[in-house]
């Protein structure tokens, strides 16, 4: 009589998946620095996020720079973009500036909040603005989004330096505000910023319930973890 013992391998398959939820995370400054006047190297602020968000969805940006003083700039002095990783969106470009006007508007100072939902910027006097108590151009207003340079933009040219350049992207490291005082005169002050980042990022692991706790009965045989059955060899 020949025995042979047969092994049933009993597997436990798991697996598991990543939960997704919306998150926003806000980063804040109040430098309270002055804008270097007539200087095209300006400044740079840098607010570091954490990496929460793996995709960015939307980002938005409040600005407080002058006013409440006789001696700001020009509104229109100002060129100012925020940057991170790949992203790129301008954010003022010499607002007021046209072919008729190359000094821009004379409202001075900024108390506002960019989103890409709002309107350009760059014309706001056409758009019925309103201004605070410190004569502040105040509300919600879209990125200026031109590229060209600060020393020859007009209002006719193309936008596309949006913040949505940042969708997609991951939410962490660095990301700079740049401002500077295009043309002599006055000195402007920055005197706060707050940056709202949205998008969706891993929470954690849990069991996937549609597939975690699968047996395989890799034999096909009843349960069993070990058998013994007795063969007649053939005479």
């Amino acid at each position: 009589m020949m025995i042979k013992s047969y092994l049933v391998v009993l597997a436990l398959i798991t697996c598991s998946a990543s939960s997704q939820a919306d998150i926003t995370l806000t980063g804040g400054m109040t430098p309270d620095i002055i804008i270097p006047d007539g200087d095209l190297a300006g400044i740079a602020e840098t607010i570091s996020l954490g990496s929460s968000i793996q995709s960015i969805t939307d980002v938005q940006l409040t600005l407080d720079i002058g006013g409440a003083s006789d001696d700001q700039p020009f509104n229109g002095d100002y060129y100012a973009y925020l940057t991170h990783g790949t992203g790129f969106a301008v954010l003022l470009n010499r607002v007021g500036v046209t072919a008729a006007n190359p000094y821009g508007y004379a409202d001075a100072g900024f108390d506002v909040t960019f989103s890409d939902s709002g309107p350009d910027i760059h014309n706001y006097q056409n758009d019925g603005p309103n201004f605070n108590g410190d004569g502040q151009l105040a509300g919600i207003w879209g990125p200026d989004g031109r590229t060209t340079s600060p020393l020859s933009v007009l209002d006719a040219d193309p936008r596309s330096a949006f913040l949505s350049s940042f969708d997609g992207e991951s939410s962490s490291g660095a990301w700079t505000l740049f401002i500077a005082d295009c043309d002599p005169g006055d000195f402007g002050n920055l005197d706060s910023w707050t940056l709202d980042v949205s998008g969706t990022g891993a929470t954690q692991s849990v069991p996937d319930s549609g597939g975690a706790g699968a047996l395989l009965f890799l034999s096909g045989l009843s349960l069993v973890l070990f058998a013994n059955r007795s063969v007649r060899p053939l005479s």
